[in-house]
């Protein structure tokens, strides 16, 4: 017999539904959904299968400011439900068989899927990628794309074919956390540039990461200078730091602003899917504070003392300690060459280890709050502001896991922590002293799942 078709009012939608045939479609609006049960029966009975998904949701690619809009089609034993997930994470209340957005903002990129279940069993959707692209520029974008111009002004056409380079992923991959003398690295050294231009790349580097990123990075610098001058040779220095352009500065077009060296990387991508301040490399040897040029520094004294405190919180918790060793960072510069690895990367293999953040005391909370904080804030603050917004929201903590290996402090070769969620990844790994003998130093990682390279991870 042909299957008949019937429309349902239901929860602010209307359903069609085909007798004998399950779901055929939804419709509907709004930031999220609508009921979660759906029954369709015909007159012989219900269906009696665990759900099968018909069709899957589309990917799409939309302006800041627009709607959009995933579906999914299944059927499967009487009710079916269904729960939406963002980066792998439940979004609260996305309950039906489509999920809209009324107005996109960047923070919505990301990753979709659907769960749907029944009394019968469960099925999966494909994943749906929402890309945003920034149809307007912000204050900071403006006043980068000035200072980088300024910059660039102030150089000769030799050092301007430097700075500048073409954008591809493979390009953008070339950092390291070894010296530049031993990888080298993209754009212009500081040793090439004149008191002048040094003034407008410190211009430059704080409008895009905002005073406290300009501090860090001259905390960086002078951490080699340090090392030099204790006899760690010429491969050290602030002379071996460098500035690059991947692209061309612009309000609408994508760019990245590249400034590397020995233990520390600032990628940050403007006009991407995302705003994206990673993958960041932090890392310092002599491990705290010390003296040069009649200055004391201690660039890594934010990120020190907040995984210090997590880490003794977290010895108190037996299932946050991972098994094994680790030597070093598990995403950190580790690819071919010393430069960064495989993008994008599998890290479902190595998420959800250690301890839920949920399962921690509302003070140990805290205390991971202030080692995520400390990194997001090397950025400027609008860029600090909307990645934090993304990664301490209530779904996205939920499905948060902290942990730990070795002794639970930063004072042991071989103690390691991690912070793994939806989208964040951080690790902090204690190293053997290089050049400071018979001390430690440390490696530090700053990732970001979703938002690599503004998003463009995979892609050349």
């Amino acid at each position: 017999m042909k299957a008949s078709k019937f429309f349902i009012p239901f929860a602010g939608a209307v359903l069609l539904v085909g007798v004998g045939s399950g779901i055929l479609g939804s419709h509907g609006g709004g930031l999220s959904a609508m009921s979660s049960a759906v029954a369709a029966t015909s007159g012989r009975g219900s269906y009696t299968s665990a759900p099968v998904i018909a069709s899957q949701p589309v990917s799409q690619s939309v302006a800041a400011g627009a709607s959009v809009n995933f579906s999914v089609t299944a059927y499967g034993a009487a009710t079916l439900n269904f729960q939406w997930r963002k980066d792998g994470a439940n979004i609260s209340g996305a309950t039906s068989s489509n999920f809209s957005i009324a107005s996109v903002a960047t923070g919505n990129a990301g990753s979709y899927d659907v769960v749907v279940t029944n009394s019968k069993g469960s099925a999966t959707s494909s994943a749906a990628t929402l890309s945003v692209a920034q149809t307007s520029t912000g204050t900071m974008t403006s006043d980068v794309v000035t200072a980088a111009q300024t910059f660039y002004s102030t150089l000769s056409s030799s050092q301007q074919s430097t700075v500048q380079k073409t954008w591809s992923l493979d390009t953008a991959r070339n950092w390291s956390n070894l010296p530049a003398s031993m990888v080298a690295r993209n754009g212009i050294a500081w040793s090439a540039l004149s008191t002048a231009q040094k003034t407008a790349a410190h211009a430059l580097i704080t409008a895009a990461l905002g005073s406290k990123g300009d501090t860090l990075f001259t905390g960086m610098q002078m951490a080699d200078n340090y090392l030099y001058s204790i006899g760690g040779g010429s491969g050290y220095g602030e002379g071996q730091y460098y500035i690059s352009f991947l692209g061309t500065p612009s309000t609408s077009g994508f760019w990245m602003l590249q400034v590397t060296g020995h233990h520390l990387t600032y990628n940050v991508a403007f006009n991407g899917s995302y705003k994206s301040a990673t993958p960041l490399f932090l890392g310092i040897e002599p491990k705290a504070s010390f003296t040069y040029g009649g200055t004391t520094y201690d660039p890594m004294s934010a990120q020190r003392v907040a995984v210090a405190n997590m880490g003794a919180a977290l010895t108190g918790y037996s299932t946050a300690k991972l098994s094994g060793t680790y030597s070093d960072l598990v995403f950190g510069a580790n690819g071919s060459g010393n430069i960064d690895g495989t993008c994008p990367r599998a890290y479902s293999s190595k998420s959800g280890l250690g301890i839920p953040y949920a399962n921690l005391s509302s003070t140990h909370q805290a205390l991971v709050l202030e080692v995520i904080k400390s990194y997001a804030n090397t950025q400027a603050s609008d860029m600090a502001s909307e990645l934090l917004s993304a990664y301490l929201s209530d779904t996205a903590l939920a499905s948060t896991y902290v942990a730990y290996a070795g002794s639970g402090t930063v004072t042991t070769k071989g103690d390691y922590f991690r912070i793994d969620g939806p989208r964040l990844w951080i690790e902090f790994s204690v190293q053997s002293g290089v050049i400071v003998k018979n001390d430690i130093h440390y490696h530090t990682v700053w990732r970001d799942k979703a938002a690599e390279y503004g998003g463009l991870c995979g892609q050349s």
